[in-house]
């Protein structure tokens, strides 16, 4: 599946002009990186390290078919956004839009499906990177498009069951809600492996740290202390649609997930959660 990944970002000059709107790629780089497996992109175990993601085989570099990087600060209005977009994109099959300008996401679904793209997915790991206003304008348009789209508030909350081909996004990627097989035996987790990760790749360390944990509520310390280790970069700040930050949910959707490969091998276990879990979805 050919993907294209478009961002703001890059160096912020310390003077900037009036009406302007600057933009973060933290959480840009991190996916990125997760998704060509960058040498040492994950290196929390140290000299322990045992290179446990090179076995998943996540390497998807010759998937991707294309980067655009916009600038990190730009004007609030643009002229025209496809003078930053280009006239034509590369051919792709799916379409990823990482803290771009709101009017660069606007005219993305044209651009994209006019390269042979079937999906944007535009996460959010800030409450203004998305707003509600601009995830109806997008649907409308990938709707008369024929696309599907997908806005997960985090991008680790993108579940299957929203279109045909974000399911297909998910399933070739292995990235989204997170979901994990656990072996258990004498008390404690045995083995822990990532079906799917978060697209940060934050679950292949809390998978590998879940080896020896215990079958009990005590797991969570567990699963929060790695979480945070790798560390998750969402914003802190509340979140109104939320009623949560969405790096907390980050969190909750970890303790969720192991709480679900808890339960398929018959360990019953509460970890924390928020009510905030029933308002994340895919928007």
């Amino acid at each position: 599946m050919r993907l294209l990944i478009a961002y703001c970002g890059g160096p912020i000059p310390i003077k900037r002009e009036d009406f302007t709107v600057t933009f973060d790629d933290a959480f840009a780089k991190r996916f990125l990186r997760h998704m060509v497996n960058d040498t040492d992109y994950c290196n929390g175990c140290g000299v322990l390290c045992d290179h446990c993601r090179d076995t998943y085989g996540i390497d998807f570099s010759g998937d991707i078919t294309g980067i655009l990087q916009f600038p990190s600060v730009l004007p609030y209005y643009l002229d025209d956004p496809l003078d930053l977009i280009g006239r034509e994109l590369p051919p792709h099959d799916a379409t990823v839009v990482v803290g771009a300008h709101q009017e660069i996401l606007l005219a993305m679904p044209a651009a994209a499906a006019a390269a042979g793209s079937r999906v944007i997915v535009a996460p959010a790991e800030g409450p203004n990177w998305v707003s509600r206003w601009l995830r109806g304008q997008v649907k409308k348009a990938c709707r008369e498009l024929g696309m599907g789209c997908a806005f997960p508030k985090p991008f680790c909350s993108l579940t299957p069951g929203i279109h045909p081909a974000v399911d297909e996004f998910m399933e070739y990627f292995r990235i989204g809600y997170p979901k994990l097989k656990l072996e258990v035996g004498d008390g404690y987790i045995r083995d822990a492996k990532v079906v799917r990760s978060a697209p940060c790749g934050n679950t292949y360390y809390v998978a590998f740290n879940l080896k020896g944990a215990p079958l009990d509520a005590a797991v969570a310390e567990v699963v929060a202390k790695y979480w945070h280790s790798f560390p998750c970069v969402a914003s802190m700040e509340m979140d109104r649609e939320l009623g949560e930050t969405i790096l907390h949910m980050g969190g909750f959707m970890h303790y969720r997930a192991v709480e679900e490969a808890l339960a398929e091998v018959g360990v019953r276990v509460e970890l924390p959660t928020s009510p905030a879990l029933a308002r994340v979805s895919a928007r």
